[in-house]
């Protein structure tokens, strides 16, 4: 036990000594995750965001859309979907329009939206960042965060350096950092033979879509005690009905990218009534507050505890209702009702799931 704890703390040192540090120079210039140097003399008040979960990390290190001038599409779709748009009405008139297909920059609508700074991925190569800057547009870089949390971390310190939040960002990043702590401390001593198998699914009703070893997923089911089955496929892939029942796995996540998706769907599939998940009723949708968990975001930390929770019930517990509602007054100045908290926790969706109310309906 004390090898573990002692790994443990040389994790959790690796992880803060690879963060920028949140100290600004002169003005609000940083180096960006391309290792580029994006120079602001000033805060930026105008921003246009197209990976899809930092426009909501933008919103809540601002505690509000006021810098936000255009948005992706999906990024709309999810928090009218979940609360973002219920605490932050405005997100609503955000134009959706400055990105097409791909994350290709619509450089018409970027121009007209007049950003100070455009946020864009950096691991899909230079042909969706080149055409902002020829249009003589600011661009910072982000890198999707694959396997730890240090990338994430990196989006938060210098999306707070942007708009002159550094001590929100640091506030954010340490909560990430103790959460995580947790979550692993729970779980390291779970035996490998005694760890659930975990099926997660994109999508299910169009076609059939789970993840791999690209997916920032694996690292999440693996942190809360979850062995991810498909942890080794090359990226994401479709597969059948077929292979889930191969697969048998003990638990089946439902992601948050296709509207409409419910664990009833699975339950009601005659071909997966022996798979193990669906005998046992542990199917659940992933939840969605100001942003869908199953995507990294500003309210992971969250998700590893409701993950953990959700892989091991008798032996793995926090208060997440209450601390939902603090965080939440944290992360976006709103207080959630009662109401609101069954909503982020797709209690209705999760219905028909084992135990699912006994476990996440007391509290607050």
């Amino acid at each position: 036990m004390k090898k573990v704890y002692r790994l443990l703390g040389y994790f959790i040192l690796s992880i803060y000594l690879s963060v920028p540090s949140l100290s600004l120079a002169e003005n609000n210039s940083f180096i960006d995750m391309n290792q580029r140097h994006v120079n602001l003399p000033a805060e930026v008040k105008r921003a246009v965001v197209i990976p899809i979960p930092a426009a909501s990390l933008l919103a809540s290190l601002d505690l509000g859309t006021q810098r936000l001038v255009g948005i992706h599409p999906f990024a709309k779709v999810a928090a009218q979907e979940g609360l973002l748009s219920r605490m932050f009405p405005a997100i609503n008139q955000i134009a959706s329009d400055t990105v097409g297909q791909g994350f290709s920059p619509n450089i018409e609508t970027l121009l007209a939206a007049q950003p100070d700074l455009v946020w864009q991925w950096g691991h899909l190569g230079n042909d969706i960042v080149e055409p902002i800057v020829q249009a003589g547009l600011k661009v910072a870089i982000i890198l999707y965060p694959y396997h730890d949390d240090s990338r994430m971390q990196q989006w938060i310190t210098l999306m707070g350096i942007s708009i002159g939040q550094m001590a929100r960002a640091r506030q954010m990043i340490e909560w990430r950092q103790q959460t995580l702590a947790d979550v692993i401390k729970k779980t390291a001593h779970i035996p490998r033979a005694q760890k659930v198998r975990v099926l997660y699914l994109s999508r299910f009703l169009s076609e059939i879509q789970t993840i791999g070893s690209t997916s920032h997923t694996n690292s999440d089911i693996q942190r809360a005690g979850g062995v991810s089955i498909t942890a080794d496929f090359g990226g994401a892939r479709t597969i059948n009905q077929e292979q889930i029942m191969v697969w048998n796995p003990d638990i089946i996540l439902l992601g948050n990218f296709e509207v409409g998706l419910l664990p009833e769907h699975i339950y009601q599939s005659p071909a997966l009534a022996e798979v193990a998940a669906v005998k046992n009723r542990r199917v659940y949708k992933i939840p969605i507050g100001g942003f869908i968990w199953d995507a990294p975001n500003q309210e992971t930390p969250l998700y590893w505890q409701w993950l953990a929770m959700t892989f091991y019930p008798d032996n793995i517990a926090w208060p997440l209702r209450a601390e939902i509602h603090r965080q939440y007054d944290f992360l976006y100045g709103y207080r959630p009702t009662s109401q609101d908290i069954d909503g982020v926790l797709q209690l209705e969706a999760n219905k028909a799931s084992e135990r699912y109310h006994q476990q996440f309906k007391d509290g607050l």
